[in-house]
């Protein structure tokens, strides 16, 4: 009986090693293969990040250009503000249709001149 559970064992021995030598260069195989995917999707992620860094450069540059194109209406907004409190201060009573229309100009002015408020962070739900 011996030499029958020998037999079996080289048999069964022989099958586990027919099944695992191709399951070892499966894994072989798909351990280059994630390799070349990790290599190429870090070549995708730098220029992804790349192209962020310069999409958000270009929105700084285009926010100073805004800022700085604001600068002269802001200023002449101030001037005619402080000129309609002068003719206003000036002309002590004024009829109603001037008064509207000062009270208009003034609104029309706050409005432009309003500080930004400041950006408050989004939550995002990750559900």
């Amino acid at each position: 009986m011996a030499i029958w559970l020998q037999i079996i064992l080289a048999i069964v021995l022989l099958a586990v090693g027919a099944c695992l030598v191709p399951l070892l260069l499966q894994l072989r195989r798909t351990a280059a293969s994630v390799q070349h995917l990790a290599d190429s999707a870090r070549q995708d992620l730098q220029q992804i990040t790349e192209d962020v860094h310069h999409i958000r450069a270009r929105a700084d540059d285009l926010a100073d250009l805004a800022e700085a194109g604001l600068q002269w209406p802001l200023r002449i907004g101030r001037l005619v503000s402080g000129a309609l409190d002068t003719m206003e201060s000036v002309m002590g009573h004024t009829r109603p249709w001037i008064s509207a229309l000062l009270t208009g100009l003034r609104f029309a002015l706050n409005l432009l001149r309003r500080p930004k408020a400041p950006a408050e962070p989004k939550e995002s739900s990750h559900e």
